[in-house]
């Protein structure tokens, strides 16, 4: 694969150039487009973009769909250049010619891949103030999305009253590939990396959560800083001059909920992605997880009526075929002091029910290690103004927590059986 990149006033475009073997990354996921632009903020142009920053732009958006070679023809510097010599995957072609690294001057700051959700909400509310949260404004195209924007803009609107800096910028790197979606998780910092430079941003935050970077609520959980996606983009980030920053690493999708819920921005944010403005949409996975979290946080009953209503939702029956379910824990602990028959026939089927899950509602100090050094105190300090620090006797349910071995007993098993004989009732 080749990438090249020309900027035409204040807009980058893309274009890559495939190979044999290219644009595969699985059987149902595909590179189906060979172009995309990002905006840039209005007076900067290509030539303050860092180059570094550019071919990082390059394997977010191509690294699943490259064979056996990428080809970036212009100079990086010396320090991103022999981080890619790392990439095993496939070999990375530079010049052999380099420029100067990224490295960030005095009064530089950070910058939030802000999505307006829960999770990228409270991400804001611990960073420091002078945070550039940065939206990427993603076009709609008629029949090929049924994102809509308007939550977000109503997040950033307020953000904006605030006192926050916020940026839009629009990309369209989502319909370069089928079906539609982001190749990597990382790429809403496109369009931070495009105006890292310009704007001097020294580390890029992401509202990654524990249920994400340390996989709780899966079959194992991981230790989130030797795992294979930190120590490759973790480098790669590193490498460029502008570190990952993970505020809510270290805090679950309910810590997330209390920290939103405990500030101004209460009234003005909604994970749903779907739904018009001030409406969810009522009919998504997001909404029947989260507005669990929210009925227990606000101590509302989850009765049968809702549960049932809730799990006939198409996208909702599909996830919670998985076994186990994603995201487990968190259903596990809103459903806690529920009560009823349907209530029953979920529950049992989760791992979570057999455990106190309280410590949900705190957040796991050593992912403050995972920080940039220069934000890990004012993080921490902001984090304990709305949770309280885990105990340590809970540790080993973030990193090395294993549900196998019940999802493999006579228990879950024979819950599993009773829980889809009830699903196809409902049917």
């Amino acid at each position: 694969m080749r990438v090249n990149v020309t900027g035409l006033r204040n807009k980058l475009h893309w274009t890559f150039s495939l190979e044999e073997g290219d644009g595969i990354y699985s059987e149902n996921v595909t590179m189906t487009a060979s172009k995309f632009f990002t905006m840039l903020p209005k007076g900067v142009t290509i030539d303050q973009v860092h180059p570094d920053h550019l071919a990082l732009i390059t394997l977010l958006v191509c690294h699943p769909f490259v064979n056996s070679s990428l080809t970036i023809p212009w100079k990086v510097s010396l320090r991103f250049s022999e981080s890619c010599r790392l990439i095993t995957k496939y070999d990375v072609l530079l010049l052999d010619e380099f420029v100067e690294p990224y490295n960030p001057t005095e009064n530089s700051r950070p910058a939030l891949a802000f999505s307006g959700g829960a999770d990228s909400t409270a991400s804001l509310l611990v960073m420091p103030k002078n945070t550039l949260s940065v939206f990427m404004d993603r076009p709609l195209k008629k029949s090929a999305s049924i994102y809509n924007k308007s939550a977000a803009y109503a997040t950033i609107k307020h953000a904006m009253e605030s006192g926050y800096d916020v940026q839009t910028l629009e990309c369209d790197v989502e319909y370069m590939r089928k079906p539609l979606g982001f190749p990597t998780d990382l790429v809403p910092s496109i369009p931070i990396l495009s105006l890292a430079a310009s704007h001097n941003i020294d580390s890029i935050a992401f509202g990654t959560v524990m249920e994400s970077a340390y996989r709780i609520g899966h079959e194992k959980s991981r230790d989130y800083k030797t795992s294979s996606h930190y120590r490759f983009w973790g480098r790669m980030f590193e490498a460029a001059g502008i570190p990952l920053y993970l505020p809510v690493a270290g805090v679950s999708e309910v810590g997330t909920s209390i920290i939103v819920s405990n500030s101004t921005f209460s009234d003005y944010t909604r994970s749903c992605i779907r739904g018009k403005w001030p409406n969810s949409c009522g009919n998504c996975w997001k909404c029947f997880r989260k507005n669990m979290i929210d009925a227990r946080l606000n101590e509302n009953i989850i009765d049968d009526v809702y549960l049932q209503a809730g799990l006939k939702i198409p996208e909702v029956k599909k996830k919670m075929d998985s076994f186990p379910v994603s995201h487990e824990n968190v259903l596990a602990w809103a459903l806690k002091n529920a009560s009823g028959k349907v209530v029953d026939v979920v529950m049992n089927r989760l791992e979570g029910s057999t455990r106190d899950l309280e410590f949900l509602k705190c957040y796991y100090q050593p992912s403050i290690d995972l920080l940039p050094k220069k934000y890990r105190e004012v993080t921490k300090d902001n984090l304990e103004k709305y949770l309280p620090r885990m105990d340590s006797k809970h540790f080993n349910s973030i990193t090395e927590h294993i549900m196998t071995e019940w999802l493999s007993s006579d228990e879950a098993i024979q819950a599993k059986l009773v829980f889809d004989k009830f699903m196809n009732s409902l049917s």
